[in-house]
């Protein structure tokens, strides 16, 4: 029996013996001769409990000591001139990394490596590596969420975080909303005071800000891949850095196909896209219809496609408006426009790089659809940070299972996060929203 179980068993015979005596004291008078012996019963056996739990935790612990050896470490230098503590030979890696990036890129990658072997691979000395470098082995608690995994290090979970905003049109532009809980709700304003003109003996008009609610519920999101049973010391700074690098696409990739495309089934955890609620009748006020061949992305109508949509929005949400579009989109719309236009500005050049039109910066997403069709949205623009609120339950947990890939020596490896995507405020038949959209009508 476990220690757990064993305290909960004592504390549950020392409650017995309180009921027994506070029975008698309600009552007012003393234990009867049968109650006594009920009362010194649970007492004992409630000893008898606690001093078992006790015994098995120190033989818990003594066990874990003995399968857990400490290696002797020596501190070889790693490519970046950093210095770390480890075992065994110089590290190796196949190319350059990709997930963990900044001047300690490689040491980041090594640590999560460390924790993938101590924590995937079940690796004894890895597990006493991560101890005395400060990397906890963290178990998924009940107070997060059901027992069922191992919490991302530091290192890991900050690279997939800027992966995810890198390959995320979502989780990078909507309001975040961390949630302690898996269903939270949060005031929305729905309408504002109004001001009217007083008569010099009329009273004043009253009017009242008036609150909706927006409705987060955190659905989990699991991703499954394997790698192989043989993994080496040698090895994890390239496999840290490629399973990193798959979890925050694959994660990214699904969480903005929810936030646009979601159809409210379990494909997309109940979700509703943003495209689909602008075709659904109820926000036409935010829609402007192109009269352009969209799977041709044709640059010859700038005025549908470009000015009517920039039209439609409302004030509030031009500063910090941003064009939403798929990479054939920005190539045959967009940089065509621009390219047709020729030459810098000033204002492009001193913003370098970063794609912006019109003004406003362009996001480029492979989530948008690259052909939209007839009575679908092709492009977005406005403030998804006003639209949308991306509930964010908790960070990235991997568990893994040595025997469902057995026969191939690979160790099957699931991460899970939980989140949920509500767009809210995308407008209705009468006023346009925070955001708006163009829709494709040949």
């Amino acid at each position: 029996m476990k220690v757990l179980e064993l305290r909960e068993l004592a504390v549950q015979e020392a409650e017995a013996a309180r009921e027994v005596s506070e029975k008698a004291e309600a009552e007012g008078r003393g234990m009867t001769e049968e109650e006594a012996y009920e009362f010194e019963k649970h007492l004992n056996k409630s000893d008898q409990l606690e001093t078992q739990a006790n015994r098995q935790e120190r033989l818990e612990e003594k066990e874990k000591r003995l399968a857990e050896p400490v290696e002797k470490k020596s501190t070889p230098e790693i490519a970046d001139g950093s210095k770390i503590e480890v075992s065994g030979p110089k590290l190796y890696r196949a190319g350059q990394l990709r997930a963990f990036t900044g001047p300690k890129a490689e040491v980041n990658a090594y640590r999560t490596g460390r924790f993938l072997l101590a924590t995937v691979m079940n690796n004894a000395e890895s597990k006493q590596w991560c101890r005395d470098h400060g990397i906890e082995l963290r178990v998924q608690t009940e107070s997060i969420n059901s027992d069922g995994g191992f919490l991302v290090p530091d290192e890991m979970e900050q690279a997939i975080i800027d992966l995810r905003e890198e390959y995320g049109m979502f989780r990078a532009n909507a309001m975040i909303m961390p949630m302690s809980s898996d269903h939270m709700v949060i005031p929305r304003r729905s309408g504002g005071v109004t001001a009217y003109f007083v008569g010099e003996t009329d009273a004043t008009t009253e009017s009242d800000m008036s609150w909706n609610q927006v409705e987060l519920t955190a659905k989990e999101l699991g991703a499954l891949t394997r790698m192989s049973a043989s993994v080496s010391e040698d090895s994890i700074i390239s496999v840290a850095d490629l399973l990193t690098r798959d979890m925050a696409w694959a994660f990214a990739k699904k969480e903005d196909e929810c936030g646009l495309d979601g159809d409210g089934t379990s494909t997309y955890g109940g979700m509703v896209g943003i495209r689909t609620k602008f075709v659904d009748g109820n926000h036409t006020a935010g829609q402007d219809e192109g009269s352009s061949p969209y799977t041709a992305w044709s640059h010859g109508t700038l005025s549908d496609e470009i000015v009517g949509l920039m039209s439609l929005l409302p004030t509030y949400a031009l500063p910090r408006a941003k064009w939403y579009i798929s990479p054939a989109g920005k190539a045959g719309l967009l940089d065509a426009i621009a390219l047709a236009a020729g030459g810098n500005t000033t204002q492009q050049i001193a913003d370098g790089a970063r794609p912006k039109f019109a003004g406003y910066p362009v996001v480029v997403s492979a989530a948008m659809p690259s052909a939209p069709t007839n009575g679908t949205v092709a492009f977005l623009f406005g403030d998804l940070s006003l639209s949308t609120t991306f509930g964010n339950r908790r960070g990235i947990t991997i568990a893994k299972s040595s025997e469902r890939y057995f026969e191939y020596r690979q160790i099957a490896i699931q991460a899970t996060e939980r989140f949920c995507i509500v767009n809210h405020d995308i407008g209705d038949t009468s006023d346009a929203g925070p955001i708006v959209a163009s829709i494709g009508n040949t």
